[in-house]
């Protein structure tokens, strides 16, 4: 991956998928957006987890790299079928990279990975929509970090 600090971003989002996906899926999904994100120069983390008391998947994504290629990818993620109600929880300029190693860094958590992480152990409750809608999570940096630093 290049460099190119003085024009960097990231953005990070929440997601209901628009069904539940099967770990084959997930690869599928995964060995896609790796090779695009390779191509493109973005790095990041995706967080995969099934709601079974909700019976939904939501998606918790960083992505990170050049402004225009997170642009171009935020254009095709905000309107790609396999999910809806995406919540955008922070974004703004980066100095270095977080994800440096990771063209994709991926985990599919259940609710024991999540269950210290203030504002995203109930990932996929209603309660928790209600807070992101409400713009009211915290950020997921420092959760998506802790997946990325323990791998």
């Amino acid at each position: 991956m290049s460099e190119d600090h003085a024009k960097m971003k990231y953005i990070t989002y929440v997601s209901q998928a628009e069904r539940p996906y099967a770990q084959d899926e997930l690869a599928r999904l995964l060995s896609h957006s790796r090779a695009r994100n390779d191509a493109d120069d973005i790095t990041g983390c995706l967080v995969y987890r099934y709601n079974e008391d909700f019976e939904r998947g939501n998606f918790l994504q960083v992505l990170e790299g050049p402004d225009a290629a997170i642009d171009d990818v935020w254009r095709r993620i905000s309107s790609d079928s396999r999910h809806h109600t995406i919540v955008v929880i922070d974004e703004g300029p980066v100095a270095e990279r977080m994800f440096s190693d990771w063209s994709m860094g991926f985990r599919n958590v259940d609710a024991g990975d999540l269950a210290s992480a203030a504002g995203y152990a109930d990932l996929g409750s209603d309660a928790f929509w209600d807070r992101a809608s409400g713009g009211t999570l915290p950020t997921a940096l420092t959760l998506l970090k802790s997946f990325h630093d323990g791998d």
